[in-house]
């Protein structure tokens, strides 16, 4: 049995707003969890106890090198260690002449989304014992109002899951249907595609991939290469693109996001280690959500906002390219969220779910709130 503990490095900080809070190893690649990945990837392995950098993303290179890794030795890459193989004496570097895939900022969360859902199929087909569909029941399919386009055979149906009728498009990817989910009627989708356990897709929705939706999520509207984690709603209608969403949020009705500026031009995202707006070369970025934010009904943000975690966006301004966290407004006017209600709704919103906050996520709530009042002075 593998044990793999991750460490943060001092690049961490670019994956602001979606690591506030929590590890980067519990971002999704694709439609699952970094850690999750690697445990699974790593599980056949012999007994050893690993060390990962939380950015690394368990592509096949990298998940045969660690395999490979013996005691003591370690990966490391431009001067930063990747990865190390624990042992009972000092580790030293193993001499591994590849350069490593990690997250850099929030946006390779959606540009690598289809190439995390390929990474990790065979992984999540024997971790979820999904059913792939084959080109003989396709007449069976079609009576029943599925419209498949492109190969059945990339189709895989987790145990529970339920297709009403629909249109599906496997031509550019696989569609991934989790444990208990279900696609209501009307759903036009194309892959690549992921639906977590338990999660709805609601009638009428448009999907464009490479997009993955996590687990106990409820989705509507139009989404365009969106990554959205656990527990989070856009229940209704409203255009996300080249987004990431994190845990716990709630988007009101008719939320949208701009992922285009109307001149064409480069997009600036913000950077929270200069507080500066930085292009990066990217001419697509939408909407880029920590944790337990919320949104208002008809809340249109601009090209490249960062909204924080705890944020409750509202108002009939257009939100600010760069929302704080614990923020209550984000328009016209704002100010910083009572951190006693916050970690109150964040207990109700859990509880619906059956989660129930702990002592120590209020204390580490509370740790973030006092980190985060730097921004609202």
């Amino acid at each position: 049995m593998v044990e793999i503990n991750f460490f943060s490095d001092k690049k961490c900080g670019g994956m602001y707003p979606l690591n506030l809070g929590r590890c980067e190893s519990t971002l999704h690649y694709g439609g699952r969890a970094i850690h999750d990945q690697w445990k699974e990837a790593l599980d056949s392995a012999q007994s050893k106890r690993i060390i990962l950098n939380s950015r690394i993303l368990p592509t096949v290179d990298a998940i045969e090198i660690i395999t490979l890794l013996e005691p003591n030795q370690q990966w490391i890459h431009k001067g930063e260690l990747i990865a190390e193989c624990e042992g009972v004496s000092e580790g030293y570097d193993a001499g591994i002449n590849h350069s490593p895939t990690m997250l850099e900022t929030p946006e390779d969360l959606f540009e690598r989304c289809g190439e995390g859902l390929a990474e990790d199929l065979d992984r999540i087909q024997y971790s979820w014992r999904t059913r792939t569909l084959s080109e003989d029941e396709r007449s069976a399919w079609t009576e029943a109002g599925v419209f498949v386009h492109g190969e059945m055979e990339r189709i895989h149906l987790a145990p529970g899951a339920v297709v009403r009728n629909c249109t599906l498009n496997t031509e550019e990817g696989d569609i991934v249907v989790g444990p208990d989910a279900e696609l209501m009627e009307g759903c036009r989708v194309r892959g690549p595609f992921l639906i977590g356990p338990m999660s709805q897709l609601k009638m009428g929705t448009l999907v464009y991939g490479p997009t993955s939706i996590g687990a106990h999520s409820k989705v509507g509207g139009e989404l365009s290469n969106v990554v959205i984690h656990d527990y989070s709603n856009k229940a209704h209608g409203g255009f996300l693109g080249n987004s990431v969403i994190g845990s716990w949020c709630n988007l009101g009705a008719e939320t949208s996001s701009s992922n285009l500026k109307n001149n064409y031009s480069e997009i600036s995202v913000f950077n929270q280690e200069n507080r500066t707006q930085d292009k990066r070369g990217r001419t697509f970025c939408g909407l880029l959500m920590g944790d337990h934010s919320k949104t208002a009904i008809h809340t249109a943000f601009n090209t490249a906002t960062v909204v924080g975690a705890f944020c409750n966006v509202f108002g009939s301004a257009t939100p600010k390219k760069h929302i704080p966290s614990f923020t209550w407004g984000g328009g016209e006017s704002s100010e910083i969220h009572n951190l006693e209600k916050a970690i109150e709704t964040a207990r109700r919103v859990m509880l619906r779910r059956g989660v129930e906050l702990s002592k120590d996520q209020e204390k580490e709530i509370g740790e973030l709130y006092k980190a985060s009042a730097i921004w609202h002075k």
